[in-house]
This record gives structure tokens, sequence and C-alpha cells, in this order.
């Protein structure tokens, strides 16, 4: 629900210039008071009575709008601050109101048509500009929308909404350099932003083919939800940047790794900038089958061709099994958090040399172990990020992220059994995992001989997640290898 405008005035003022108090002064007066206290039934029904008797009828109009709207009757609600306006035009609150309302209801050209009435006014709502921004991008006038929105920095000049709402408009009108501006000049108002990491990304990899920097930003994204799991497609699309660098030879980065309780800023009003998704690998169609030679008398089947080798498999010899005995918690925060701070920083070596402070202090911090396995990472020495992620598995078995990343990293590494291995035991905690069905799915589905099993993981993927940006290329993998 979106934040609405009342200009609540003093009780006198409703009766200035009358001889005498008007019969419904007293059920409005309950009315706000029932409002303020969250009683919005009860509240609609005052304002209903005062209704019924008051001179001043746009302003309890407006208000029991607006209670029906807090109670989801848009219908009515929609309906009594059209009437407010109608009933009063100048009456700044209610046509504002009115505007957010049909804005949240999608009506975006009516929101648009009322706001530059608000803005025109004497005496606007703050963030006017800002929703005339947004009612301009529900209908495509990206132009318009950026010149609101400049309008609005112009009093407010950080608001990282403002600043992510100007990248996705210059994205919509295909510049993207300025569109990286915008999201970077967000991100450094607001570095908790999580949604500026995003869409950053997403301009960097699909626009700029600036792979590694899209590589980080990701990261960066999916570490600001440490206790929940992003979208399925984020954790795709990052998989698939770092096999396009390992491909191509580019030493592959990751962003490095906050706190381990971050405090993402509020998503934005607006939906992120759409991006693609990635599209999962493809594997090859079975060979078609050579009809066979009739002859008058004899039918001479004709061998298929043999089928290609499997990749090669490599193996991970992992650590062996340790007791990781507690120590001293708060030393070792001290110094985790520093190298967090550093990592932020992009001073990698020296957040190392904080991480390996804190293992000392207290060998049994599992965070430590993950952080410092991402900046070992960040840098390229990927079997040291592997040693790290397993001793972050050691210290508690169940930290889902570190064994999701260890897996991920044992996939882009080509320890393809073992990526397996771990996808398990996601699966035997979660058999509800979409995106780790289609992981693993994934990996089954580069050797023929275990397409049913990559069969297998891919339906229950299409079972789950139906609608899934990346169910349609999946259910065409089924299609070609039934």
């Amino acid at each position: 629900m979106r934040r609405f405008f009342f200009c609540l005035v003093l009780l006198a003022a409703l009766v200035s210039g009358c001889g005498h108090k008007p019969t419904g002064e007293a059920e409005f007066a309950r009315g706000l008071a029932e409002y303020k206290n969250g009683k919005f039934d009860r509240a609609c029904a005052d304002f209903q009575r005062a209704l019924s008797s008051m001179q001043t009828n746009a302003l309890a109009l407006n208000f029991l709008g607006v209670c029906r709207l807090q109670q989801g009757d848009f219908p009515a609600g929609l309906r009594d601050l059209e009437n407010a306006v109608r009933l009063d035009p100048g009456y700044v609150p209610a046509r504002y109101n009115l505007a957010l309302a049909q804005l949240d209801r999608g009506q975006g050209a009516d929101a648009v048509a009322n706001l530059r009435q608000v803005v025109q006014s004497s005496s606007p709502p703050a963030d006017s500009y800002y929703q005339l921004g947004l009612a301009y991008m529900s209908v495509s006038a990206w132009t318009q929308a950026e010149e609101a929105f400049k309008h609005y920095l112009t009093g407010n000049p950080n608001p990282a909404e403002t600043l992510n709402c100007l990248g996705i408009v210059a994205a919509r009108k295909r510049d993207f350099v300025a569109s990286k501006h915008w999201f970077e000049q967000c991100i450094a108002a607001e570095p908790g932003f999580a949604t500026a990491y995003l869409n950053l990304a997403n301009i960097e990899n699909q626009q700029l083919g600036q792979k590694k920097e899209a590589l980080a930003h990701y990261q960066t994204y999916i570490d600001l939800f440490a206790k929940t799991r992003p979208r399925e497609d984020v954790r795709l699309a990052m998989l698939q940047v770092r096999q396009e660098l390992a491909a191509s030879g580019k030493q592959t980065t990751r962003a490095p790794e906050p706190p381990p309780a971050p405090a993402p800023a509020p998503p934005p009003p607006k939906p992120v900038a759409p991006q693609p998704p990635p599209a999962p690998p493809k594997p090859a169609p079975a060979p078609a089958p050579v009809p066979a030679v009739v002859t008058a008398t004899t039918v001479a089947a004709v061998a298929p061709p043999p089928l290609p080798p499997p990749p090669p498999r490599k193996f991970r010899i992992a650590l062996a099994a340790r007791t990781l005995k507690p120590g001293n918690r708060n030393k070792a925060l001290v110094h985790f958090n520093q190298g967090s701070y550093l990592q932020r920083q992009g001073k990698t070596v020296d957040a190392i040399s904080e991480y390996t402070q804190a293992i000392a202090a207290d060998p049994s911090y599992p965070a430590t172990y993950y952080n410092l396995a991402i900046a070992y990472g960040s840098i390229g020495q990927s079997e040291r990020a592997l040693d790290n992620y397993e001793l972050a598995l050691m210290a508690n078995p169940n930290y889902i992220d570190a064994r999701f990343n260890y897996a991920l990293e044992l996939q882009a590494l080509g320890y393809t059994n073992d990526a397996i291995a771990q996808y398990k035991k996601i699966l035997a905690a979660n058999p509800n995992d979409a995106t780790t069905h289609l992981l693993i799915g994934r990996l089954y589905a580069l050797d023929r001989a275990t397409f049913p099993q990559a069969r297998d993981h891919y339906q229950e993927f299409l079972k789950l997640a139906p609608n899934s940006p990346l169910a349609h290329e999946t259910r065409r993998w089924l299609d070609q290898n039934p």
C-alpha cells in the first residue's frame, strides 16, 4: 500500500466562519482517532456518519476513501476519492491520494493526469515529482519520467530509489552507459540497495559485455540475501558468466562478502529492469536413426554412429575431516568484521589476513571460512576457495549457502561428480529446491549415459517451478531426449 497524504488540519478550521458546530464534527473526530489507531472499519463508519451532515465533505471523503483502500476495498475507495476531487477540484490531498491509488491499480494514464495537476499546485506533497516519474514509467513515457525524477533530485540529491529508477529509465532508452552510471550512483548513496546491484549486473552482463564486473555485482546481490535464497535465474546467470570467463581464459572475480546479517534496503516501488534469463545449456539431441535399407529379400539394418565419449571427469580430493574447537568468538568477530569491511573496499589480501586471524582466534566460526573462500575465489585461488568451503561445512554441516557455493565452485572447475554429490546433499535437506534440481539435471545431461537422471531432475524442476523463465528450454530438452 502506498503512503497517502491527508493534510490534517485542526478541527476548528472546519467550522471557521460558522456560527455553530456542524453535527458531524464529533463523528469526524472519532473517525480520525480510529484511523490513527489502525481501526479502519470503525473509522469508515464514523466518516460515513459524518458525511451525512458535514459541509466540508471533500475532507471526510478523502479519509473515507483511504480507509477503504487500507481495508482492500479498492472500488469503493477510488469512488470516494473521485467524489472528493469532483466536489473540490482544488483539494490537493484528495487528488494526490487518488493518483497513488490509480497507480497501484494500473491506471497509469489517469495517475499521470492527476499528478500533473498536483505538481502544479501551490503546495504539492514533497515526493509528488517522484510519484509522477513512476506514473510516467507505468505508461512507458521514458523521457518524461526522466525529467520528473531529475526534478525530484534537485531537492532530494541522493534518494536511492530515484537513482535506481533513473537507471531503469536510461536502460529503457537504450543508453546503457548512463544506466550503469545511475545504478552506481544508487549504490554509492545506499550500499545495501540490493536491487541496484542486480540491475547493474544485468546491464554489464547483457549490454556492456563487462563480464567480470557483472559477476562481482551478481555475487554482492546474492550476499545481501544471505538468509533467503534469491531468485534462481540470478544464480544461474552468475554461473553462466563464470563459465564464459573461464572459457575465455579471463580471471573470474566475485564480490566481497558482507557481514553475516546485512540489512538490505527496501526494494524500490517499481519492478527492476527486466533481464532475460540465461538459457540453459542445450545438450545435443540423440543422433537421428539411419533408416533401414530395404532389399527384395532382406532388411539390412544400418548401425547408428557411435555415441560421443562422455566428458572427462575430474575428482576432488577433499580435506580430511577434523574437529574445529571453539575459541574466543568475540576476538574473532573483531577480525571478521574488519575483514568484511576490507573486502567490501576491494582490499582482498588485507581481508584474507584479517580472516586468518579470526580463524586463529576461533576455528569453529563457519562464516569466516565462507568469507575466506569467496576472497580466495575472487583472486583466482580456486583450490584454496574449495578448502575453505569444506572447512565451513565442517564447522556447520547445515550451512546451505556454503554448500551451494561449494557445489557451484566444483561445477565451474569441472569436478562434476563432486558437484553432483553436493547437490544431492542439498536436495536431501530440501527436496523441493527447484534450482538445485535444475543444476544437477544439467550435470547429468552432459553424459548420455546419465540422461535418465537428467530427465528425472528436469521433470521435478518443472513440477516445482512450472512458470520459471527456464521452463521452456527445459521442456524442449525433454522433448528432444525422450
